[in-house]
Order: structure tokens, then sequence, then C-alpha cells
């Protein structure tokens, strides 16, 4: 597997998705849109005007608004990643909208159930931490603290795991339900093994950290982008719809080395 081959792709993929068209790129900045008009209707200052926080100052309609339409329409922008999994070339446009809502609350669902075992050992963490701190003891490192502690830093430790085997298996679940359709291929965990297992663990691994490399990159961009005053925001929502999509051909491209290699028959001559 030639990641800079697979990076170089994407780019280029991305770029012929949007340079030139404008209308579609509008799209995704509209999709966006609400969860970046979040930071108007709040004043940090007023929140923290005096000692004591005035939750009273936050405009929880508003925010409750902006979120749900967001929401929404958020599952228009991954039901059209569905699209690019699929391995559409060149990039889809943004037809057939009730397709497009669909796939995008069905790749939220295979998301979701993924994340399921991370929300439940997180749950349990900060029960514990709760019941460390609201626990009495003599000491500190009361025997029975010191145990709810320990047990807290090994769920702890128990998220970590599960947060790579998550990231591992879940990516190349997303690609597996776009190319399926069914929700339960999505989770297919023996299916997803025998994948991984065909691009191999290690090149698998080093595709990973390429596009880590591109993330972190994307949010230094994106930091600086939303320093500068007044345009910093438009300018970080008019650099996102080209991560997104970059992204998203990105892994469909590493999905598509774990894919069998059909040999031709040999005809006999």
């Amino acid at each position: 597997m030639d990641s800079g081959a697979l990076v170089t792709d994407s780019f280029a993929y991305a770029q012929e998705a949007l340079v030139g068209k404008w209308a579609r790129w509008v799209i995704f900045i509209l999709l966006a849109l609400p969860f970046s008009l979040v930071q108007f209707v709040f004043d940090p200052k007023k929140f923290q005007a005096g000692t004591v926080p005035d939750w009273n100052a936050v405009p929880w309609g508003q925010i409750a608004l902006l979120f749900g339409i967001g929401i929404i329409l958020s599952f228009f922008i991954s039901g059209y990643t569905v699209r690019i999994y699929r391995g559409e070339t060149p990039a889809p446009d943004f037809t057939g909208w009730g397709s497009l809502f669909i796939d995008g609350i069905k790749l939220a669902i295979v998301w979701f159930l993924w994340m399921l075992p991370l929300i439940i050992v997180a749950a349990g963490a900060i029960l514990a931490a709760v019941a460390f701190f609201a626990s009495s003891g003599t000491t500190p490192m009361a025997t029975p603290r010191l145990g709810i502690l320990l047990f807290v830093l090994l769920l702890i430790l128990v998220e970590l795991v599960l947060f790579v085997i998550v990231l591992l298996f879940g990516i190349i679940g997303a690609v597996r339900f776009a190319r399926t359709g069914s929700i339960r291929e999505g989770i297919h965990a023996s299916a997803i093994l025998a994948t991984i297992r065909t691009m191999g663990w290690v090149q698998y691994i080093i595709a990973l950290v390429v596009a880590v490399v591109v993330c972190v990159a994307y949010a230094v961009i994106t930091g600086i982008l939303s320093l500068i005053p007044f345009i910093g925001w438009v300018l970080v929502m008019i650099v996102a719809p080209f991560f997104t999509i970059f992204i998203a051909r990105y892994v469909t491209l590493v999905y598509d080395q774990g894919e069998p290699k059909v040999v031709p028959p040999v005809t006999a001559i």
C-alpha cells in the first residue's frame, strides 16, 4: 500500500469535486452553517461576568435550535460521504436528497453501535469517579477509596484500548456498510478483520497514521484561520468541505486495498 499515492489521489479527487463546482461547495457550507452560528448567539463575557457563572445568560433555546438543525443537516453530509465510500468517481452531486438523508442516518447508527462500548465504559468511569470523590475515609488513600481509584484508572485504560479497536474496525465498517447497504455488515467484526488481514495490519496502521497526520495538519490550519478577526470562521467553513471529501476518499482507497483481487481466468490456447 502506497500511502503517498493514496494521499495524492485523494487530494486530486477533492480538488476535482469542488474546484469549479461552486454550487456543490456552497451546499456543503450551508449544510454546516448552523453549528458555526452557535458562536454568535452565546457571549462568554456575559456568562463569566461575575465570580459565579451566570447560566441564565446562556440562550439555551437558540443553541438547542441551531444544534438540532445542525444535526439534521449533518445527515446529508454523512450521506454524501457514503456515496464516496461506495467508490463513485468522479465525486457525486447532491442529488436524491431522501437517500442522502437515510444513508446519513444509517452511517450514524453504524458509528453509534461501534461507540456504544466506549460510552458504557466512560459512564462507568464517571460514576466511579463520582463515588471516589463522594466517599469518606480517614485518609485520602483509605482502602475503599484506593480501590475505587484503581478501578477508575482501570476503566480509563480499558477506554483507551477500546478507542483504538473502535477506530481500527469502525473505519472499515463504515465503508463496508456503504458498499453493502447493510448496517449489520457495518459491524460484522469477523468480515472487517478479514479485510484488514488482506491489506495487512502494518500497512493499515501506517495508512491510519498518515490520516492522523493529515488531520493534525488540518486542525492546525483551521486553528490559525479561526484566529483571523471577523472572517476566520468563514475561511474555516470554506476549507472544511475539501477536507471532508479528501478524508472520505482516502478511507475509501484504504478499504479497497483490502478487497480481494479478482484474477482473470487463463484461457487455454
